[in-house]
């Protein structure tokens, strides 16, 4: 029965993983409702079949269960007088007062400022957790099904940003405007360029894992291990074809944190170091290619499109300022998750004369969202990535250990990207940081067989 229900988590999940970024990456309300459902499938296999029993720490789960209480907390109604006492309802109620008597009657107040926004948000996240418990719930060999299905989605993504780029033909944009610049089927390069990063680390895992295994013959090594080398590399020189700036530069941080992170001396000595090498030297040739595009994008698109601050690339700069006077007035509880798009326009500079509906920056709309809750979600989630770490330096050598290690790189290149930008805040690259962290935190079940020799080992 567990096997039946297994195999339905990977049928699933996979269909997940592949259909996430289909449709403008999940941002359609058709395909963000389908996400949702299929979330709703996996969480009832999973708690019919108790599927997760003892598979999460306690900080996770505790993590997990806080932070869910923390966001429903938010819709919890609270009397007139108290919400108009709450930091930044000041003037939402001042014109409150103006609609008649009618309207105010059945005016919905809650910690959020926005309910619905909350709500929507709340169902917005039924997919990561999801994908999340399917990880961890599942055996490694099974996992390792899903992560091929997650890099076979990447590098397909990769495959038509690079037909986007080189042929330009605007029936490869499916109706998404980009001014000819590659993004899959994604509607922003950024949080395009985002998902590459965090899958490639993957596709270097797997191909160490071809490279390093005892059990495969010469001919089946060498094919895996050059399979997902050129997967690798689709994913690592895709990004640079894109406008995305940071994108360029966490390619490079990605290439030491994975060398230094998944070899020993040992392996580097032997195979790993002339790859790495190879890839390094590939990689800083394309760049340099690339530096009259970038130069191009910076002077022209975004002095074309934005303010004058744009073209100095310090925009950013100006969001981050202003969403800090927000944060204060809305200080310790903040305005409600998911709020944030309607919320800021008070503070938006007026240089910027279009409707900014992120602040490029994760954290900084967290604390907007949610104040101080928010502060405490993002340390604990250091915390656990931090204390996961540590244990992953201490397990035993095992191909399973790399692909960990491949998804620990990929998860901090996307809590890094998200300083400069909002990609966490797509539905598709949501669940494929979650399906990261189930596999970071994944700790394989003990089998039976494994019980007995343990057994005979301590008797």
């Amino acid at each position: 029965m567990r096997a039946l229900q297994e195999n339905l988590l990977v049928f699933i999940a996979s269909a997940l993983i592949i259909f996430a970024p289909l449709f403008r990456s999940g941002k359609t309300s058709l395909a963000l409702m389908t996400m949702e459902l299929m979330g709703i499938a996996l969480l009832l296999i999973i708690f019919w079949g108790n599927l997760a029993k003892g598979r999460l720490e306690k900080p996770v789960l505790w993590f997990l269960l806080g932070s869910l209480l923390c966001a429903l907390a938010y819709l919890i109604p609270i009397p007139d007088v108290a919400w108009e006492q709450l930091p930044g309802r000041a003037f939402y109620a001042e014109h409150l007062n103006w609609l008649n008597t009618s309207s105010i009657a059945w005016n919905y107040q809650a910690l959020s400022l926005i309910p619905i926004r909350t709500i929507s948000g709340l169902l917005a996240l039924l997919a990561p957790l999801a994908i999340f418990l399917t990880v961890v719930s599942l055996p490694s060999r099974k996992v390792l099904w899903l992560v091929v299905a997650l890099l076979l989605t990447a590098f397909s993504q990769a495959l038509l940003s690079m037909g986007q780029y080189f042929i330009q033909d605007q029936a490869l944009f499916f109706r998404i405007w980009s001014d000819g610049v590659p993004l899959g089927t994604y509607i922003n390069q950024n949080h395009f360029v985002a998902f590459m990063e965090m899958v490639e680390p993957l596709a270097i895992g797997l191909m160490m894992m071809a490279i390093l295994s005892q059990n495969l013959g010469k001919t089946l090594k060498i094919s895996l291990a050059t399979l997902f080398g050129l997967i690798s590399l689709a994913l690592t020189f895709t990004p640079l074809l894109t406008t995305s700036r940071m994108g360029a530069a966490l390619l490079i941080l990605s290439i030491f944190l994975s060398f230094w992170a998944m070899t020993t001396p040992e392996i580097r000595k032997k195979v790993a170091a002339p790859i790495f090498a190879l890839r390094f030297i590939l990689l800083s040739l394309a760049i340099i290619i690339q530096l009259n595009l970038l130069q191009r994008i910076v002077t022209i698109t975004y002095a074309d499109r934005l303010d004058s601050d744009a073209a100095l690339g310090d925009l950013r700069w100006s969001l981050y300022r202003t969403s800090l006077s927000a944060i204060q007035s809305f200080f310790p509880f903040g305005a409600g998750p998911g709020t944030t798009p309607q919320v800021y326009q008070l503070y938006q500079p007026t240089s910027i004369n279009a409707f900014v509906n992120h602040i490029h920056n994760d954290y900084l709309e967290i604390l907007l969202d949610m104040g101080i809750f928010g502060i405490l979600i993002i340390a604990g989630l250091f915390f656990i990535y931090i204390n996961r770490w540590k244990q992953v330096w201490q397990d035993k050598p095992s191909s399973f250990k790399l692909i960990k290690t491949g998804a620990g790189v990929g998860i901090v290149l996307a809590l890094l990207y998200s300083l400069t930008d909002f990609g966490l805040h797509t539905p598709a690259n949501a669940v494929f940081f979650a399906f990261l962290f189930g596999v970071f935190l994944h700790k394989e079940q003990l089998t039976q067989t494994n019980l007995s020799t343990q057994h005979e080992q301590t008797s």
